[in-house]
């Protein structure tokens, strides 16, 4: 049975779990590995695919939303004026030599309304953060830069995010596997308390394709405008629901299984019946009656 039919079985066929069982810890790993690969596609990888082609790419929104700017020789020039004012934030960049603000320790009094503050100038660069007012002069600070050379980062910031995804994905299949530990540990007090003697490793394996459907939940969750109160406790339940369900369908079935007999069945004829059958034996003219499988 391949993986994706497994996924589809694990949701709603708890018949299907007694075959899992079967299955080697390589195979049961590997299910979910990929079962987090879609996961992390659906939430992760396929929005942020259509991020890239709405906004055509982290280079472009970039060079769209950095304005053409020089920092040389102590001076700041920037293309035009950027003026922001909202929600207690307040920047404004203005390099004509012509406006210049004041010092930090004069501006305190006229900053006091924000709560973030950046102003900029052709010679230096006003802060507020935390209720503290800071200033500092380019030319001070030994540095010479210009759009271009902003602009060479896009390839590394790139690389970053792609590190950024295969690190979130290694993250995210760790913290599947942990959650499955806490799984397969309420399995294990379920199955004590409907008294079916199962392993842990049995338990933890049959946890793994119960996470199934809670996956698929979370993900469709995932796109909604609003977030579910506690759905932690709901998603981890969802699973140990199904285990319970799988616990009982094999108790079911352990129950109902006809009596099997083995091939080494003995035979036994009506002479060894015992001695209380003695006397038919003669009665019955020595007749040999064979029990047989």
């Amino acid at each position: 049975m391949n993986i994706f039919k497994e996924m589809a079985l694990s949701i709603y066929s708890y018949k299907t779990y007694k075959e899992f069982l079967k299955n080697k810890k390589s195979k049961v790993f590997l299910f979910g590995i990929v079962l987090m690969l879609i996961y992390f596609a659906v939430t992760m990888l396929i929005p942020f695919a259509g991020f890239q082609i709405r906004t055509g790419g982290i280079g472009s929104l970039l060079d769209e939303n950095i304005p053409d700017f020089s920092l040389s020789d102590g001076e700041l020039w920037v293309e035009d004026v950027i003026e922001y004012d909202a929600g207690g934030t307040y920047m404004c960049i203005d390099t004509d030599p012509e406006y210049v603000f004041y010092d930090a320790d004069e501006m305190e009094d006229q900053l006091y309304r924000y709560t973030s503050v950046i102003l900029m100038d052709s010679e230096k660069m006003i802060v507020k953060s935390g209720g503290e007012v800071q200033g500092f002069y380019f030319s001070d600070l030994d540095l010479e830069c210009d759009k271009d050379d902003w602009m060479r980062w896009v390839p590394f910031i790139n690389f970053m995010i792609v590190a950024f995804m295969i690190l979130a994905y290694i993250w995210m299949c760790a913290l599947f596997f942990f959650g499955v530990l806490f799984v397969a540990l309420l399995g294990m007090i379920a199955a004590s308390c409907m008294k079916y003697q199962m392993t842990f490793g049995q338990l933890y394996l049959l946890g793994i394709y119960s996470r199934t459907l809670p996956l698929i939940i979370k993900a469709a969750i995932s796109f909604l405008p609003v977030n579910i109160p506690f759905f932690v406790f709901i998603n981890y339940g969802i699973s140990v629901f199904i285990l319970v369900r799988v616990i009982q369908n094999l108790k079911e079935q352990q129950l109902n299984r006809p009596l099997e007999f083995t091939s080494n069945t003995e035979y036994y004829s009506g002479s060894n019946l015992g001695s209380n059958n003695s006397n038919n034996d003669n009665n019955n003219n020595g007749n040999d009656f064979s029990w047989m499988k």
